[in-house]
Order: C-alpha cells, then structure tokens, then sequence
C-alpha cells in the first residue's frame, strides 16, 4: 500500500477512533474496553476497499493501545468490531441492523465505503444515536439533518465545483481551444450523482465566454 494511502486511512481511522471517545459515556469511560465499530464492503467487489479501511483501523488502534490505552479514560484499550456491509445497499443496511442490535455498547463506528452505502447505513445508526463518521461524499449524508453522521470529507458538489474549471483548462491547454461541451460518463450510485449534480453550474461558469 502507497504511504500516502497508509497515511490517509490511519488518520482517517485515528479521527474515528477520537470522535468515538469524545462520545463516550461516564459509565463507558469507567470500562476498561471501548468498542468501535467499522462497517465496510469486505465481500463483493469492493471488498479490496474494505480490506483497505480495516487496515487503516487496525494499525490505529494497535498505535494507542501499545502506548497505553486511552489516556482520558484511564488507559481503556481500544476494541474493532467489523461488520461487511456485502455489496448491496441492503445487505450494508442489514449489517448496520445486526451492528446495533448485537453491539448496543459501542461508542461509535466508522464506514461504509460507497456513499450509496453510507445513506442506507446511517439511516440504521441515527435511529440507534450511534455515532457515525464517514470518509463518504454524498452531499445527502449531512443534507438530511442526522444529529449523529459526521462527514470528513468535501462532498460531492463541491469536489465538482473545484474541478471542473481545472478539467476545463487542461482541455483548452491540450487543444488550444476552449471546449465548447463538457461529457459526463458515469453509474448512478449516490457519490456519482453528487459529482455529476454539483458539476452542471460549474461547468456553465466554466465554458462561459
């Protein structure tokens, strides 16, 4: 894995792992393990990407706990627990079900991967005001008014609207002139949709004359 990959999911997981003590309750903080969750696609064609993520959240918590555990809660070691959201949005939301149900003492978890996936999941973990942070930018992750979805990433709109002038210029840099249309190929997954959405203004502000 590149460093700067291996650097990314670690401070991604590091941040997940802050976030979840920060949520701890009194009676969670006077235990000597606090659980975490991770929810991702470890089956299925992305289970590459959930391999990824559970290696971020592994070297993380395997960092703070050969340092001591968790200084605010007296030395409490850190717990992942790994839930596969499969590869269908209803098989992550499933997954979020059996999380909350057989888990009722984490405090908090982090996932899912697809923003398609996070939707579906979060849905799950707002009812169970468990929180949830996510490396997802659907710009309908946090457009919904969830108290307990924190969202680390740009979402999808804005990604789009510092892009697309980029992607503007290097085309006009490529063919000395300045494309007149702007063609978008993609699926129609919750993350797609955001990129494409968010693209349309940008895209008039970009081609103007």
């Amino acid at each position: 894995m590149a460093n700067w990959k291996q650097t990314f999911l670690v401070s991604a997981a590091l941040a997940a792992v802050a976030f979840s003590v920060w949520c701890a309750t009194p009676i969670q903080a006077q235990t000597a393990e606090v659980k975490v969750g991770l929810i991702a696609p470890m089956s299925g064609p992305w289970a590459r990407q959930g391999e990824l993520m559970l290696k971020g959240a592994q070297l993380a918590i395997e960092d703070i706990n050969q340092a001591g555990g968790i200084d605010a809660l007296a030395g409490a070691k850190m717990k992942l627990l790994v839930f596969d959201a499969g590869d269908t949005v209803e098989k992550a939301k499933n997954a979020a079900q059996r999380m909350v149900a057989q888990e009722p003492d984490l405090v908090g978890a982090t996932g899912a991967w697809l923003s398609s996936f996070t939707l579906g999941v979060t849905e799950v973990t707002e009812r169970a005001d468990l929180p949830v942070l996510t490396l997802s930018y659907s710009d309908q992750i946090t457009a919904r008014g969830f108290k307990y979805v924190f969202q680390t990433s740009l979402t999808g709109g804005l990604q789009a609207n510092n892009a697309m002038p980029a992607v503007v210029k290097l085309a006009e840099t490529a063919t000395g002139k300045k494309p007149q249309t702007v063609g978008i190929i993609q699926d129609n997954t919750a993350a797609s949709v955001a990129l494409s959405g968010g693209s349309e203004t940008s895209a008039i502000t970009a081609l103007a004359p």
